[in-house]
């Protein structure tokens, strides 16, 4: 971590108190983080950058292999007496906490945790790296908080049942500003990974989680395409009505869609998406979209559904190209509030905010910009875009503590100031967020890819039976698809079962890209295996 340089001027001081006096009132309308935003009131004035830039592209600290291999050590450290395939004891911190300390141990704080969309957001970062690394710890580790998550949804009985959590509490369902209510876009981002799961593993029980999910949400989607943002399960009556992201809804049932196709899961993503564009793009409404959050009104803007829906209409883009103008208005809405280039000890990468009126610059924001910026790339091969995604996905390892933490709160935009993640409250979920994200760029930039090794950086599908064994790497899909591999050297021949595949061609078969050591491989569904 680069220490921020403070100002001695007594009139800078004095500028930004009354800076910081007209900032307050924003920031005390948000109770429940206001003691985290308050750490630190002694201002500092913008330092001069001390990133190296080469070619208009901010350099890492460190290589970002490194920065995700020290991450996951990080995550190991509040495990406890949990063991990977055991939900029946002790548990890994981030099943029931949110916050975590800044050496790695847990909390003392209450019992708070938002299981939908951080266990969610968990399966999708650990199912992510069994893919890059083949560790069969990492498949566990995300079956284990779906079987979790499966055993602790609202009851099957229930207006709203078979629903995941939003909020745990105290070791209770429901909370912190939820209440007694339930959010309905989380299901679906957790339907989602329970269906990734279903195709690692070929275990029905994930997919059925999965329909009970559409099952529960189908007869709710309303006239204009959207769902109750915050609803009592037990009858269904609504506690907030508009928020969320739409756009899980619209990957939710297209995902669902691809196993089971059918008429009222196409309709319901046809509609959700009338009313992402409708809502957010079109009109730039967003409003309340976290669980520790107060009903905020529409213009209200949070990066996390920003980035996500933009990231959404560029993977779309290819069988609808009018998608990547509809998502670079969602990121022009986003630059102009959220995304800041300036102050920061990362500068000129961007770093992205949180919220509108919780503007820190994270970790987890900023990957997630920068996810959106590589579906951009891969869509338009626009070298501008490709330049301040890599700048700001090097700007993370600035996030980094020294000893594995992505930090929660790097900089304060409206005191001028960098967090010590020491005082600061951090969380789980913006340190997975960011491996997360970091992971899922490398398809698009496989040069943040480590060199002389051997990596499979993404897939149309989910993975299953990945190996990294010498002299054959493989893995095996349930569908038709398509890899990306960084590999030591071009390959001798990719197999598909017993068969070799072609090398070239616009079909099924392989090619191999000698400057940047990329195996792309299309096949049938089935096993595979690279061999050197």
């Amino acid at each position: 971590m680069i220490p921020s340089s403070r100002s001695v001027s007594r009139l800078a001081t004095l500028a930004t108190a009354v800076l910081l006096a007209l900032a307050l009132p924003a920031l005390a309308a948000e109770k429940t983080r206001k003691a985290e935003a308050a750490q630190s009131t002694e201002p500092a004035a913008a330092q001069p950058s001390l990133v190296k830039v080469v070619d208009g592209v901010v350099q890492p600290r460190r290589p970002l292999a490194e920065a995700i291999a020290d991450a996951i050590l990080f995550l190991r450290k509040a495990d406890g007496a949990y063991v990977p395939g055991r939900i029946d004891g002790d548990l890994a911190g981030y099943f029931m906490y949110a916050h975590v300390n800044a050496d790695g141990s847990r909390v003392s704080r209450r019992q708070l945790s938002f299981p939908a969309r951080h266990h969610a957001y968990f399966i999708r970062t650990f199912l992510n790296y069994y893919t890059y690394t083949g560790g069969a710890e990492w498949l566990q580790r995300a079956r284990d908080l779906a079987d979790w998550n499966l055993a602790h949804s609202t009851p099957a009985t229930a207006t709203y049942g078979n629903l995941p959590y939003s909020a745990y509490q105290d070791g209770k369902p429901t909370g912190s500003a939820d209440k007694n209510s339930i959010e309905t876009d989380k299901p679906a981002f957790l339907g989602q990974a329970y269906l990734s799961l279903f195709e690692s593993t070929g275990d029905r029980r994930y997919l059925e989680g999965a329909r009970r999910i559409a099952a529960t949400l189908l007869p709710k989607q309303r006239a204009d395409g959207s769902w109750p943002f915050r609803v009592i399960p037990q009858d269904g009556t609504i506690y907030e009505d508009q928020g969320g992201a739409p756009v899980f809804f619209v990957e939710f049932f297209e995902h669902l869609n691809r196993h089971e196709p059918k008429p009222e899961y196409a309709r319901a993503r046809d509609k959700a998406t009338q009313l992402m564009i409708a809502r957010n793009v079109e009109r730039g409404e967003w409003g309340t979209y976290h669980e520790d959050i107060q009903p905020k009104p529409g213009t209200h803007l949070s990066a996390e559904p920003m980035s996500f829906t933009a990231a959404y209409l560029f993977s779309a883009a290819k069988a609808r190209p009018e998608y990547v103008e509809l998502g670079r208005r969602v990121l022009r809405q986003m630059e102009a509030k959220l995304v800041h280039t300036e102050g920061h000890s990362a500068s000129p990468a961007a770093g992205v905010a949180e919220q509108a009126t919780f503007a820190h610059i994270m970790a987890g924001h900023t990957a997630r910009y920068c996810l959106a910026l590589a579906r951009l790339y891969e869509a338009t091969k626009d070298p501008a875009v490709k330049s301040r995604a890599l700048s700001s996905l090097n700007a993370v390892t600035y996030m980094q503590s020294d000893v594995g933490l992505f930090r929660t709160h790097f900089y304060d935009t409206v005191h001028k100031v960098e967090k010590d993640p020491a005082t600061a409250a951090n969380w789980y979920s913006q340190h997975l967020y960011t491996v997360c994200h970091l992971l899922e760029c490398m398809a698009a930039f496989p040069e943040i890819a480590p060199q002389g090794e051997d990596h499979i950086l993404g897939s149309s599908t989910a993975l299953r039976n990945v190996r990294y064994a010498p002299g054959n790497l493989g893995y095996a899909t349930a569908f038709p698809a398509k890899e990306s591999i960084k590999l030591k050297s071009e390959p001798r021949a990719v197999r598909l079962g017993g068969r070799a595949l072609a090398k070239g061609g616009q079909g099924d078969g392989w090619t191999f890209d000698a400057a940047t050591h990329v195996l792309t491989v299309r096949h049938a569904a089935g096993e595979v295996s690279v061999l050197p």
